[in-house]
């Protein structure tokens, strides 16, 4: 073989290599495709379609699941959130990195506009993953869901919330409804 055919084959063996799972090299254009097995955590092409096809075409979950939901009151004060945090999903509640894509409402306790922020983290360390609003106009208002987006959270986070209302004190119970990657 040739020199110059050692150093083609040299090449090939170079372009035929398959980065790591989740590679984060951005030397050449497979680094940037990425491996079939890139998940949630990978930055390539193959690891951002991944996580779309799971947006998409995951099952979703709702937390809490056949059971009641998660009640929380707001500070008497006018757009005053909670004192304490109220723990939605406790510490290793869900298995898999999951993220929430919208908020059940299923009760409240005044005509008021409410605003529910959640956070994840360890007692704390929270951080606040989504803030969304709702109105209840009167005492034959239904429960509605409310779209959210969150970032993808890791697998066995605790999720808290904190909730305030336009004139105060006012309580709502709600549950998450999320997917797993």
């Amino acid at each position: 073989m040739s020199a110059h055919e050692q150093q083609y084959a040299g090449l090939i063996d170079v372009l035929q290599t398959v980065p790591a799972k989740n590679s984060v090299s951005n030397t050449n254009s497979r680094d940037v495709i990425g491996n079939k097995t890139d998940d949630e955590d990978g930055d390539s092409l193959y690891g951002k379609m991944y996580i779309l096809t799971n947006h998409v075409h995951g099952v979703q979950k709702v937390y809490p699941t056949l059971a009641a939901g998660i009640t929380v009151t707001a500070a008497a004060g006018a757009w005053a959130l909670s004192a304490a945090f109220v723990v939605v999903v406790p510490t290793n509640g869900i298995t898999a990195p999951f993220d929430i894509h919208a908020i059940h409402i299923g009760d409240y306790t005044a005509n008021q506009t409410y605003e529910l922020v959640l956070y994840a983290g360890p007692n704390a360390s929270e951080v606040e993953v989504g803030r969304i609003r709702f109105t209840r106009l009167s005492n034959t208002n239904p429960g509605s869901v409310v779209q959210m987006m969150t970032p993808i959270i890791a697998a066995n986070t605790q999720i808290k919330c904190k909730i305030a209302s336009s004139s105060g004190g006012a309580a709502s119970t709600f549950s998450i409804i999320y997917h797993t990657y």
